[in-house]
């Protein structure tokens, strides 16, 4: 009966530990789910969030490899995460900016001479709510191009902003 009891108490805390981390995951629970996929051919890849700070936040950008004039087509969708009420005045922003190489961290500015696109529109996120876009495209020079969305003026009430990239690469 000892034995039995151990076990349970062990497999018990097993249980418990296995579920802190789920557990701190649901507390660290974003503001927006952010999703951008960027497809050409039968290439796909696909970047989840992260947030800023740390500049360029802290998950490697997957990289889509093209070849010069091959046609790119974008989406993205950006998800309210914020149970407590309605996120007001938030800049949704997307652009495309040439880089100095794939996966730099400080973002080009887009609306300096690097810039290739450069979207923004403001909208309040009640719960649950979302905005999505799609674009189709070619690059047509050689180089590393950041295809980014980003929330904007949330910093101020959530201490970071949340983005999601993908670098692409034409050699």
């Amino acid at each position: 009966m000892k034995r039995f009891r151990l076990a349970m108490a062990l497999l018990t805390l097993a249980a418990l530990a296995g579920a802190i981390p789920l557990l701190v995951r649901r507390a660290a629970a974003e503001h927006f789910d952010i999703v951008l996929r960027a497809q050409s051919g039968r290439q796909l890849v696909e970047a989840a969030m992260d947030t800023t700070p740390p500049i360029g936040g802290v998950n490697p950008r997957p990289v889509l490899r093209l070849k010069a004039d091959d046609p790119i087509h974008i989406t993205w969708k950006l998800k309210s995460g914020f149970p407590h009420g309605t996120m007001k005045a938030v800049t949704v922003h997307f652009f495309v900016v040439r880089e100095r190489e794939a996966g730099q961290k400080p973002v080009p500015d887009p609306a300096g001479p690097a810039g290739i696109m450069d979207n923004r529109f403001v909208m309040d996120f009640a719960p649950k709510a979302a905005a999505a876009g799609s674009l189709n495209f070619t690059l047509s020079e050689p180089g590393s191009y950041l295809v980014r969305v980003q929330s904007e003026d949330t910093h101020q009430e959530h201490d970071h902003e949340h983005f999601s990239a993908i670098d692409i690469v034409i050699p």
